[in-house]
């Protein structure tokens, strides 16, 4: 059986093309995670009862598990309907957000959900910072691409992620290493988006570094600053989402951006 998206019809190879992009554009939050398993022996993919172990449900919604911290995965195999599937999934304890159509969902309930062929049951926690790539990204081979902060409002009044990164191409990756704390806080109308100053060092190490800040399920703000500067910024209607370029400076630089609702 061949694999490879071309030998499908152009319906199934642009859906496959476009999961394959969804992979890349995650990239540095899964190489982050990756970090973790190798540092703590806790696998990417797990079995929800590893993070939730006191709830039934953990253990009888055998195909779901989490990727990482911050993202949970209910794979789809029942059979589709007038072109939708329909999948019940366990959401845990707090609110998550459905990647496909950007709904914000309580947890702590058994939800059905309907499908596309085209759509998958991705959900990330109300209050995770995830950085990731742009659409633009089309190979891993460099490690000075643009990230953007992609921050999921709710689950408290802070969060926080520690994005890693390492030369990615050599043995040396148990020693020589990065990371970067990005944190929000919320207080009231009022959101800091914070990106530390990168700690670590390895070789050939980018100085800069382009970063953006994209807050979903935002209003549109009263004013933006970065680093007490006013800042300009794009609202995404169809994402509900605010997009803020912060002007490329040296990575060991800390930049805070504090957005007025």
């Amino acid at each position: 059986l061949n694999k490879e998206p071309w030998v499908f019809n152009k319906e199934y190879c642009d859906i496959i093309r476009e999961t394959i992009r969804q992979r890349y554009v995650m990239a540095p939050y899964i190489y982050t995670m990756a970090r973790k398993g190798y540092d703590d022996g806790i696998s990417l993919c797990r079995p929800m009862y590893y993070d939730y172990p006191e709830n039934k449900e953990a253990y009888e919604f055998r195909n779901e598990y989490m990727f990482g911290d911050d993202v949970l995965v209910m794979p789809v195999t029942a059979p589709v309907e007038n072109d939708y599937a329909q999948v019940r999934v366990w959401l845990p304890e707090g609110e998550w957000y459905e990647w496909h159509t950007g709904a914000l969902l309580k947890g702590n309930q058994i939800v059905e959900r309907s499908f596309a062929v085209d759509e998958y049951p991705i959900y990330i926690k109300a209050g995770a910072i995830l950085p990731m790539y742009l659409d633009n990204v089309m190979n891993l081979n460099g490690n000075d691409e643009e990230v953007a902060v992609t921050v999921f409002p709710g689950g408290g009044d802070t969060a926080e992620f520690k994005l890693y990164e390492d030369n990615g191409n050599d043995k040396y990756y148990a020693n020589e290493y990065a990371r970067t704390r990005m944190y929000t806080e919320r207080k009231e109308n009022h959101l800091t988006v914070t990106v530390g100053p990168r700690q670590g060092k390895y070789r050939n190490m980018p100085t800069d570094r382009q970063f953006k800040i994209k807050v979903l399920g935002s209003a549109i703000p009263e004013t933006i600053t970065i680093n007490g500067n006013k800042a300009e910024y794009e609202y995404i209607g169809d994402e509900l989402a605010l997009l803020i370029t912060i002007p490329q400076t040296a990575c060991d630089q800390e930049k805070t951006i504090e957005i007025q609702y």
